[in-house]
């Protein structure tokens, strides 16, 4: 019997939860995604009252005994000894009872979730291109073009691309550099002839001294200090003003500024990027008098106003028809890389951020790219084909580029499985927008009995696709786990797996072990 409680805890009276034997939590936060699940037997501390993150986050645990932690105010938990220790401004509420993790998960969803609606499928159906890891600070309208005919004159699908960061004269100015973009009209034309819908970076920041900065600032439409002065805030590009989107002129003044670019230029969407709590601070003043959280939410809700969006930091917009990215992961296998790629899009889709993208194939953090000497090709590829069953797939280094025919065959292939799986991909989009249920999922979410050793290694492409990507270098075999039922590889391979079952499976370079579930047993 599911049974709801609103337990009161304080930030001097911690309320105590004690993990229950063999139970195993996920939650809170995605960048968080390769520490779960916890048991009786983990530490681990997440403050979401005063977060300092990249990626998505929701002040929401689930169990896979059927419990569940959520409120609608963040708190800090800690868990040590084998008690979550909770402190909040707020109550927190508490379910028990629920079928497993997908049953608690599901009654999250039913109270807390935004249900209803999805991002267009154009998402869904084609991989993403960003023009980040090619040209940096560098957009101009010359080098977008020749990318794009790159992707298509190398045999890939054109899908949905994303100009990214300085495409602008500078923040604020929400208009194409004219130095920079002689005719942007006639470029997303171009584009829009070859296939492609066109998406453009922007952020909630406003340069210092700018026109525009000047005549938001005398309207008091930025943030302030606790002395009036605007906020003038260092991030990881300078020093800027700060929208404040709580007061209904800023928000009418940005949403109309890039309501003109579209109807000027024909960009479909926006790349809706920073907007982190920690960019913002508690002392900020804003006409909503909104939280560091708060700002976040609202950026995120202030992005739904276009369908055609993407966000790397999100808050309590659970279920929204958001597209949400992971945080920018390394250049490498292993912590910060391609093997967190599982743990933390398995974390999106339980907190309800479930229209969900990795991050750039082979990744895009740029620190641990602008130092390499050479591109690991297969990283690459399995960067790639672990991407390509997921609900989106992004490339941002040109393949054709860095990979020789071998390897660039094999993400073009991967690319194409992809778009092979689209209508699959779709209707499980759909069925979250209406139920909540993830699309990639644990496999704890249906498979209790799952060992640990398999949780972050492979996935449920909703009920009936197991996908095992490779995930270490010059593998030979791939440890599984099939749950009960017959297991066909979706190469249509005529040896059938019956499960439960753990196998070794052989895998070469070409290999990426996913099968659809026949029947049960």
């Amino acid at each position: 019997m599911i049974t709801f409680d609103e337990l009161t805890a304080s930030l001097t009276a911690p309320l105590e939860v004690p993990v229950l034997e063999d139970e195993e939590w996920y939650g809170g936060c995605v960048a968080d995604g390769s520490q779960y699940p916890l048991t009786r037997e983990s530490t681990y501390e997440l403050d979401l009252i005063h977060l300092v993150n990249g990626n998505q986050v929701a002040p929401i645990f689930l169990s896979t005994k059927g419990r569940a932690i959520w409120s609608a105010t963040p708190f800090k938990l800690t868990l040590a000894d084998g008690i979550f220790h909770i402190v909040t401004r707020d109550a927190v509420s508490m379910v028990t009872g629920a079928d497993g993790l997908r049953g608690a998960q599901q009654v999250v969803a039913e109270q807390a979730f935004q249900l209803g609606k999805m991002p267009p499928r154009a998402f869904f159906d084609l991989p993403q291109w960003n023009t980040w890891i090619e040209l940096l600070y560098q957009q101009n309208q010359t080098d977008v073009l020749k990318y794009a005919h790159g992707i298509a004159d190398n045999g890939f699908p054109a899908g949905i691309i994303m100009i990214d960061d300085l495409w602008a004269d500078y923040y604020g100015r929400w208009e194409f550099s004219a130095r920079k973009f002689p005719d942007p009209r006639a470029m997303v034309d171009e584009l829009h002839d070859m296939g492609f819908k066109v998406m453009v970076w922007v952020c909630p920041f406003v340069s210092a001294d700018s026109m525009e900065y000047r005549e938001l600032r005398d309207k008091q439409m930025l943030l302030r200090e606790p002395s009036g002065e605007p906020v003038v805030r260092e991030w990881w590009n300078g020093y800027s003003a700060i929208l404040d989107l709580s007061h209904s002129a800023t928000y009418d003044w940005l949403k109309g500024t890039l309501q003109k670019l579209q109807a000027d230029t024909g960009v479909d969407g926006f790349k809706f990027d920073a907007g982190d709590p920690h960019f913002y601070q508690e002392t900020d003043i804003s006409a909503g008098e909104l939280s560091p959280q708060q700002q976040t939410q609202l950026w995120g809700e202030f992005g739904a106003e276009f369908p055609y969006n993407e966000f790397r930091a999100n808050y309590r917009n659970e279920g929204a028809p958001l597209v949400n990215r992971l945080q920018d992961k390394r250049f490498e296998w292993g912590k910060d890389g391609l093997s967190e790629l599982i743990p933390d899009t398995i974390a999106q889709g339980l907190l309800g951020y479930y229209f969900s993208c990795p991050d750039m194939i082979g990744g895009g953090e740029i620190r641990s790219l602008i130092t390499l000497d050479h591109f690991d090709q297969e990283l690459i590829v399995r960067s790639a084909q672990c991407s390509a069953l997921m609900p989106m797939m992004q490339f941002s280094v040109a393949p054709w580029r860095v990979l020789d025919k071998e390897h660039l065959a094999l993400c073009r292939q991967a690319a194409k499985l992809h778009q092979q799986f689209a209508d699959d991909i779709a209707i499980l989009a759909e069925n979250a927008a209406q139920t909540g249920a993830p699309i990639v999922r644990s496999m704890a979410y249906d498979f209790a009995e799952t060992k640990r050793q398999y949780l972050n290694t492979q996935f449920m492409l909703g009920n009936d696709f197991l996908v095992a990507p490779v995930l270490e270098p010059h593998a030979t075999q791939k440890a599984i786990y099939f749950p009960a039922g017959q297991w066909q590889a979706i190469t249509g391979e005529a040896t059938i797996i019956t499960g439960p079952a753990e196998r070794q499976v052989p895998v070469t370079l070409q290999s990426l072990p996913a099968y659809r579930k026949l029947s049960s047993n």
